[in-house]
């Protein structure tokens, strides 16, 4: 029995060592949906932003009907366009790009071209936020999930509540 419960522990504590100990993000999704395309389209989403943090546009082209070219994007505020990170003069939009934000309001624009028979395709937009803050630690919450396997082998072995014969 005491060979098992020494399996059990030293499986328990390798896992424990190999789990990452990277700090865990979680991103906002502020828009993600696929418009229609009738040849040359323009969309357009405001974002309300309440800390500093980076919002992440991505555009694709859904291969469906005709193929969407000419895809852009850029982020602007009521005093102008805000700069991509990263981006050069010039640069041609790959597809999707980051910008640093503070609280405020932006608007984001995109725009896609149709190209085919029908001049009508899909272009899937997606608009992501990620704070600025610090990241959550996650090495307290492979603990904490270790001591609650723990408690319940031990609860196995005996029972909290005896039935009353």
């Amino acid at each position: 029995m005491k060979a098992k419960s020494f399996v059990a522990v030293a499986l328990l504590a390798l896992s424990a060592c190999v789990l990452p100990f990277a700090a865990a993000r979680a991103d906002v999704v502020m828009y993600d949906q696929a418009d229609f395309v009738s040849g040359a389209e323009a969309f357009g989403q405001t974002l309300n932003i309440t800390t500093p943090g980076t919002i992440t546009v991505t555009l694709t082209a859904v291969p469906w009907l005709d193929t969407v070219t000419d895809m852009n994007a850029f982020l602007t505020t009521s005093s102008g366009v805000v700069n991509a990170i990263g981006q050069n003069s010039g640069s041609t939009f790959s597809g999707s790009e980051s910008y640093n934000v503070g609280a405020g309001t932006y608007y984001a624009h995109w725009f896609g071209d149709a190209q085919g028979p029908g001049n009508l395709g899909v272009l899937s937009a997606n608009i992501t936020f990620a704070t600025g803050a610090s990241a959550v630690a996650l090495p307290a919450s492979w603990l904490l999930l270790l001591s609650g396997v723990v408690f319940l082998a031990r609860v196995k072995r005996k029972p909290l509540l005896t039935a009353a014969a």
